[in-house]
């Protein structure tokens, strides 16, 4: 006769009696459809930058009109669409909970790591600044403990993965990867789509079209393409099929290619680590006809930093002057400071508006890198300021309040370091980014054991990318469309992806 949950049938059965094999498939299906909303949910957001106040006046008219024009705002609110993805993440998570999917002693560590961060961030929000914004997050960012929840539960669902799953997944993420660098290469040719970084306003220069992809922000991009990179190059040179070494070649080519066009510190860091670590194992005994496979990486990867150096020409990019505009010279130019306030206040209001006078002695736009000090200042004095549980998820922006309650009103204030490590502890406190941390390295150290044992490909590759993301977080940010991703292969290096 077949279990029950709880004396009651058809539903509880089919939790109660659902095969091992069926519940990893559903899980990484859950994981797919997730990718699949946030994909769709960014790209209408991005087509409808220019009508968002259309959409608001429509919803304000009421009839069949605002109808349609709430449906569409709540369609474009990634938040929301990556709630719909993280709410079955966490039904699916429970269920192999249930149905005791994980070795009690091997899933001690990493659980008990877990529920720590997850209960200093809820105790973090309830003593933050702004309680709702601490649990759902701010507007434009959805970085609240909400979002850590979810997280944490494809973090687990993956765990649980098999090979099998593992390896589907990981063609869907670089699918996803993929997509994302569709749109940006429509970013960066003539006949442009949407963006937020057509135009550096900040620094008065105009006709530079950085590519973001559907990952809102050039340096969130880069984080993805850093980890994708690392994945498809491993892939590409250790994959046992040959249609997957295929498809993954190109998936590096495209992306080391986009990786220079971000001009951006994390698309340098990104672009380095991968062509590295391509080398290192292009090197090592068991790589399958590497030469090829690489020749053509460094190919992309030099064409992408060569029409990089040459964009100011081609898209005839200038600085804006009463008297005459000023050409922007040839050659490669970093737009870090001039992100991150397109960013957060051009884009999402969620920071200071940009003041060339009050930059002065602090740092300078027009040395794009002095940025990083200047911010990282601000957050090592707000981690000395609230060390043990920090200011609350997402409520960084108000610990840098000085002249204003109105964000935008106070001058050159940002809302993120640009350093994930330090951004955790201002928010959550030192004691969650330890454990952060240990989680991390943990998951880290079991899928280089398993792959040890094992020599499985994809273990490798899924630890490379977890580690990519890790390496580029130095000078990053964390972004919606991107960390679900790290999450979900760290879960599949913490669980080592089993053999079936």
């Amino acid at each position: 006769m077949a279990k029950t949950l709880f004396h009651s049938s058809e539903r509880s059965n089919f939790i109660v009696n659902l095969k091992p094999e069926r519940l990893r498939q559903l899980s990484c299906r859950v994981c797919m459809l997730a990718m699949i909303l946030l994909t769709g949910s960014m790209l209408l957001t991005e087509l409808t930058q220019d009508v968002y106040g259309s959409l608001s006046d429509a919803i304000s008219d009421g009839g069949t009109r605002g109808v349609l024009a709430y449906l569409v705002l709540i369609l474009r609110s990634v938040s929301s669409m990556f709630a719909v993805g993280g709410v079955l993440a966490l039904i699916f998570a429970f269920i192999a909970l249930i149905k005791k999917q994980f070795d009690p002693k091997r899933a001690a560590l990493p659980a008990a790591l877990l529920c720590g961060i997850l209960i200093l961030g809820y105790i973090s929000a309830l003593l933050s600044f702004d309680t709702t914004v601490a649990l759902i997050g701010m507007e434009g960012r959805g970085r609240g403990v909400l979002a850590l929840l979810f997280y944490g539960a494809f973090f687990v669902i993956c765990s649980q993965l098999h090979r099998k799953e593992a390896e589907k997944l990981g063609l869907w993420i670089t699918g996803y990867g993929l997509a994302q660098c569709l749109f940006a290469l429509f970013q960066i040719l003539p006949i442009r789509l949407p963006s937020s970084y057509d135009h550096m306003f900040p620094r008065l220069l105009v006709d530079v079209y950085l590519p973001s992809g559907l990952s809102s922000n050039p340096a969130a991009f880069a984080m993805l393409l850093t980890m994708l990179g690392m994945l498809a190059v491993c892939m590409a040179l250790y994959s046992r099929e040959k249609k997957c070494r295929l498809y993954y070649t190109i998936a590096a080519a495209v992306f080391l290619f986009f990786l220079p066009r971000t001009q951006c510190l994390a698309g340098l860091v990104g672009l380095g680590a991968v062509l590295v670590t391509g080398l290192v194992l292009g090197l090592r005994k068991g790589a399958c006809k590497p030469v090829k496979p690489l020749a053509a990486m460094v190919l992309c990867a030099g064409i992408g930093f060569g029409t990089a150096c040459a964009a100011p020409l081609l898209n005839g990019s200038k600085f804006l002057s009463s008297d005459a505009d000023t050409p922007l010279s040839a050659g490669y130019h970093l737009q870090d400071g001039s992100i991150v306030f397109l960013d957060g206040a051009y884009r999402n209001d969620v920071c200071g508006q940009y003041s060339r006078q009050d930059a002065q002695g602090k740092f300078d736009l027009e040395q794009p890198l002095s940025i990083y000090p200047y911010m990282w200042k601000q957050a090592a004095q707000t981690i000395a300021k609230y060390p043990l549980l920090g200011t609350g998820a997402d409520n960084y922006i108000y610990a840098q309040l000085r002249s204003s309650y109105t964000i935008i009103q106070n001058l050159n204030i940002v809302d993120d370091p640009y350093n994930d490590y330090l951004y955790q502890a201002a928010t959550r406190g030192i004691p969650a980014l330890l454990l952060y941390l240990a989680l991390a390295a943990v998951s880290l150290l079991r899928g280089a054991k398993a792959y040890r044992k094992g020599k499985a490909p994809l273990g490798l590759a899924v630890l490379l990318g977890a580690g990519g993301y890790l390496l580029t977080a130095v000078c990053g940010i964390s972004a919606l469309p991107v960390t679900p991703v790290f999450w979900m292969l760290l879960g599949l290096s913490c669980g080592g992806v089993q053999e079936d």
